[in-house]
């Protein structure tokens, strides 16, 4: 404690914080009096090539002020080695450090997750001081040579010395953000392969000097892997030239893969790269086959299902789409379990003929993507892609109305995911390929395994109409039978806008600016009417047009509606219907009236949009039904207590119905039934009826009535009851 003045005292602390190759200072303090003293609180160096000094006005400050956000703490990174860098991955927890030693190596390093090399799957590795990795045993050797006959990874095989400086430490990690940030690093370099990492392996080698003396050394390796898929990430820093001998690169105990990174000399390592990413080189090397030739290729976007027992991937919005036997699905799911659904998830792993549901089972059986594999998807509407699967479908379905073209594809692939007996593994595809027309899949088959579980491939609808399964034996024959002549592939058309149009055998599917029920050749073709026909009966009117007829004219039946354009036609048995009524559907309806007749009148409308062709004529084809003012009702002389009716049929006129009604009483409440027997002077009462017209609308009126000793409405003889004056 320093005595400043009489009563001003000053409290503070340094700490020096090292290893064999870093240093750090910290300064910490406390309580700092005020003086008029000369002060300075800082560093500096030999050469004051490196000087610091800490930026406050007055010396209390010190104790209030921070490099780090801790109050009266400030820290220094002095040892005046480089800071890793920013491509590398940061150090992280449980990270430990090769002792210092010639020559030396790390103890064996048990693997929390197995790591597969071209093949071969290790549980263990060692990190050695001369910069490279191996599987089986350490190794000592200085001299590069990469023909070994061992399994190593090499990021730079040369002659270092751990002991005069730097560090050499390791970890596997399995931290979310390492995961994250590896498998993104591995997207970037592979965007075509589906991969989302479970471990890493960090080996970091942080300026530690050649032998000879001549510099140091900064690199990292990073082994980023699943239980399926491995990749190597190697990552350059500083790396000082030296004549002695090195290598970089990698070999298998065969030498059947092997790379050697081409650089002349050996500070080009920092500088160059095979991913377009400087400093940064990045293998696969799990030696997993390619997917099979007719596989479509993994792509940009590649999304991968989660390792789980029977899962699911959620739900996936389809950008387009995708209609499947008349019925239009906008999402979509893979399941682990080899099979395709669009309502809901399914875990079900043992295989249904008939599972109440839209689904598409390439393979369903029981697998386990736990133990291996990975189960990825995408849609994918880029041009290279769309036009693969366009070719395939105009070669496998030669006979559509017009050639096809695709305009989204949604591509789902098990690769190498083993059954969950653990009886081998199954590689196969799913392809679903559509526009607005038409909709196909497609299933693509790689190896599959022999498997004594229950499988099935098929595909189903929801009730049942549309269904297919695979006649095989045994699930490996999928790979060498085909129903498009190439195996492995099988193809199905599972939409089809025709099938959903209902032509009759008078029509026919045909295609004029869309798709729709055209004419036979030959038939006879009326654009002045289209076979018009029209029905009037009571307060209701119809008139029917002929579907294939409008459609040959440019019109399809879904732009044709009523003055309420709400009132659409009704396609039925080949004509377009249209119908109103007084009885809630009047659709625009108007009533009119002249000297003799009350009419309804209505008329079809369209509204075409661009590029249909139109005839302006028949946009407003007007209809009406006329209804005469004044009919007459006469009644036998010989009473029969029967309704008399009387209809009026004239073409393109409208019917109603009139009663005449004998009754008892004054009020019409009690009709005459059967045979009556008339007394003279006996009292009866008529009613007359109107039946079939809107009586909010339509008013009945007798103008005359008048009675005849005979069956003769114009018997001389005639007794006249009401005269209209």
């Amino acid at each position: 404690m320093i005595s400043l003045g009489i009563f001003k005292v000053a409290t503070f602390q340094v700490v020096f914080v090292s290893n064999v190759h870093r240093s750090f200072i910290l300064i910490n303090y406390g309580d700092i009096g005020e003086t008029e003293q000369m002060w300075l609180a800082g560093y500096n160096t030999l050469d004051s090539v490196h000087s610091f000094t800490v930026p406050v006005t007055s010396a209390p400050e010190l104790s209030s002020s921070s490099n780090i956000n801790v109050n009266g703490r400030r820290s220094f990174h002095v040892d005046g080695s480089p800071n890793l860098p920013t491509n590398f991955l940061a150090s992280g927890d449980g990270e430990i450090i090769n002792p210092p030693a010639e020559d030396g190596s790390s103890d064996v390093i048990f693997l929390q997750q197995p790591f597969k090399y071209f093949g071969r799957t290790y549980n263990q590795i060692f990190v050695n001081n001369n910069g490279y990795l191996t599987f089986t045993e350490p190794l000592s050797a200085y001299i590069p040579f990469l023909d070994s006959a061992r399994d190593i990874i090499a990021p730079l095989w040369t002659r270092l010395d751990n002991r005069h400086g730097g560090s050499i430490s390791y970890r596997e990690d399995t931290s979310t953000a390492v995961l994250a940030q590896v498998t993104a690093a591995v997207k970037q370099c592979f965007p075509n392969i589906p991969f989302a990492a479970t471990s890493a392996f960090v080996a970091t080698w942080d300026s530690v000097p050649y032998y000879n003396g001549g510099g140091v050394v900064t690199f990292q390796v990073v082994l980023a892997y699943n239980v399926h898929r491995s990749f190597i990430l190697i990552y350059y820093g500083d790396v000082a030239e030296t004549e002695q001998p090195w290598l970089a690169g990698y070999n298998t105990v065969e030498s059947a893969s092997s790379f050697t990174i081409p650089a002349a000399s050996v500070n080009e390592l920092y500088s160059s790269n095979n991913i377009n990413v400087t400093a940064c080189w990045s293998f696969h090397v799990d030696g997993s086959p390619k997917v099979p030739a007719n596989f479509l290729p993994f792509g940009n976007g590649e999304r991968v299902t989660p390792r789980l027992d029977n899962g699911s991937s959620e739900a996936i919005k389809l950008q387009q789409p995708f209609k499947f036997f008349g019925r239009t699905h906008n999402q979509t799911f893979v399941n682990n379990n080899g099979h395709l659904t669009f309502n809901e998830p399914l875990s079900d792993y043992i295989p249904l003929l008939n599972s109440r549901r839209d689904i598409v089972a390439p393979l369903w059986t029981h697998l386990d993507n736990r133990h291996g594999g990975t189960i990825s998807y995408r849609e994918d509407t880029s041009s290279v892609v769309l036009e693969l699967v366009t070719a395939a479908v105009n070669q496998y379905f030669p006979n559509l109305t017009l050639p096809f073209t695709a305009t989204s594809v949604f591509v789902a692939t098990w690769d190498s995911v083993p059954y969950s007996s653990g009886e081998g593994v199954v590689t196969f595809q799913l392809v679903l390929i559509s526009n607005v027309v038409h909709s196909f899949i497609l299933f693509n088959y790689g190896n599959i395994a022999e498997t004594l579980q229950r499988w099935l491939a098929h595909y189903d609808t929801v009730d049942f109409a549309h269904s297919y399964k695979f006649s095989l034996s045994t699930a490996s024959e999928l790979s060498s039978n085909s129903n498009v002549n190439v195996n492995g592939r099988w193809g199905f058309h599972v939409y089809d806008v025709c099938d959903t149009l209902g032509c009759t055998g008078n029509e026919v599917c045909r295609f004029r600016d869309a798709y729709g029920c055209g004419c036979l050749e030959g038939q006879r073709h009326n654009p002045e009417t289209f076979d018009a026909m029209e029905f009037c009966a009571s307060s209701t009117g119809s008139l029917s047009l002929s579907r294939c007829q409008l459609f040959e004219s440019g019109f399809p039946p879904e732009i044709l509606h009523l003055n309420d354009p709400s009132c659409k036609g009704i396609s039925e048995n080949g004509r377009v219907l249209f119908h109103f009524d007084n009885e809630g559907h009047v659709c625009g309806t108007t009533l009119t009236s002249n000297s003799t007749h009350f009419i309804y009148q209505n008329a079809i409308h369209s509204k075409l949009s661009t590029g249909v062709i139109t005839r302006e004529r028949w946009m407003n084809i007007t209809f009406s039904c006329a209804y005469p003012l004044i009919q007459t009702l006469t009644m036998p002389k010989d009473i029969q207590a029967e309704r008399s009716i009387v209809s009026i049929d004239l073409p393109g006129q409208g019917t109603y119905q009139i009663r005449m009604i004998l009754n008892h009483d004054a009020q019409f409440t009690s009709p005459y039934e059967g045979d009556v027997e008339v007394q003279v002077n006996q009292q009866m009462y008529v009613a007359v009826e109107v039946e079939g017209v809107d009586r909010s609308q339509i008013a009945t009126v007798l103008d005359n009535c008048w009675a005849t000793p005979v069956n003769y409405i114009d018997y001389e003889i005639r007794w006249n009851l009401i005269i209209r004056e």
